[in-house]
């Protein structure tokens, strides 16, 4: 497994302000609280095709009690949209490559993994700590095999290092965004037909890099890079589509979704990316 740049948080992706009271705020950071600070949710997932007999696919994710104090280490309602939107365009995923950006607690990688019959999931995040989180949600709460690269070498604390071809296998990278971290990581991952990103974007400053990334990762033909942005930011969507079409892709569809299907509440945009033909 590749070593993880330990010094890295999430908020450098916005750069560097010059004077002290304009040093960027650490949102992203996780409390470092014990157990306590934690609390397991579990979401149900019935297999919609089955008529009789539906089985029920059960994820469990760690999440901080303590919202207000982190991003990385909740649950957010874009990734709950953005699941049931994948749920219900199943076909975006299945026999696929994907790659879940800013992944956070890791759910919608988790139910693309579990739910969906991909070819492969990459779950990544740039923040050290997070990425404890979401390897523990993948292994340890969900059973999952970690495996490190092309090779499907085993690094689970769990297992002794091997090859596999269990179906049941997820990687959780570390991911900077950034074109030249961008490309490094495609060197060992390669290209991917599915990009997801949801609640990752905060101000302006971190859409270059985020398109930055996804022009090296995704696949070149009929790659497909999905988002949804449904918390508080100082980035409007305007800004992020303005930004897409400097590197080439087009905004073609937007579909607005319920978090959860049996709530009468707001709805929230689902956004699909192509590249310009």
């Amino acid at each position: 497994m590749n070593q993880d740049d330990s010094t890295w948080r999430e908020y450098n992706v916005h750069g560097n302000a010059d004077d002290e009271e304009d040093q960027p705020i650490d949102l992203f950071a996780s409390s470092n609280a014990d157990e306590d600070a934690y609390e397991t949710i579990q979401y149900d997932y019935v297999d919609e095709e089955e008529d009789n007999n539906a089985e029920t696919t059960k994820i469990k994710i760690r999440s901080e009690t303590d919202y207000d104090k982190s991003t990385g280490m909740s649950v957010w309602k874009g990734s709950e949209v953005m699941c049931t939107y994948l749920r219900r365009h199943s076909d975006l995923i299945h026999n696929k490559k994907v790659l879940e950006l800013g992944a956070g607690c890791g759910l919608c990688g988790l139910v693309c993994r579990m739910v969906l019959n991909p070819e492969s999931v990459l779950i990544t995040d740039g923040d050290h700590q997070v990425l404890k989180n979401l390897r523990y949600n993948a292994e340890e709460l969900n059973g999952l095999k970690l495996v490190d690269d092309a090779t499907n070498n085993i690094y689970s604390s769990s297992s002794a290092s091997t090859t596999t071809d269990d179906a049941r296998t997820i990687s959780c990278p570390q991911l900077i965004w950034g074109k030249t971290h961008a490309i490094k990581f495609a060197k060992q991952y390669g290209t991917q037909d599915v990009i997801i990103a949801t609640d990752c974007v905060y101000i302006p400053h971190s859409v270059p890099k985020l398109f930055e990334t996804i022009n090296e990762l995704l696949n070149n033909n009929s790659g497909v890079f999905l988002f949804v942005n449904t918390c508080a930011s100082a980035c409007p969507m305007e800004t992020v589509l303005s930004i897409a079409n400097e590197f080439g892709f087009m905004c073609l569809d937007e579909e607005f979704w319920y978090h959860d299907d049996d709530r009468e509440e707001k709805k929230h945009p689902v956004h699909v990316f192509r590249r310009r033909s």
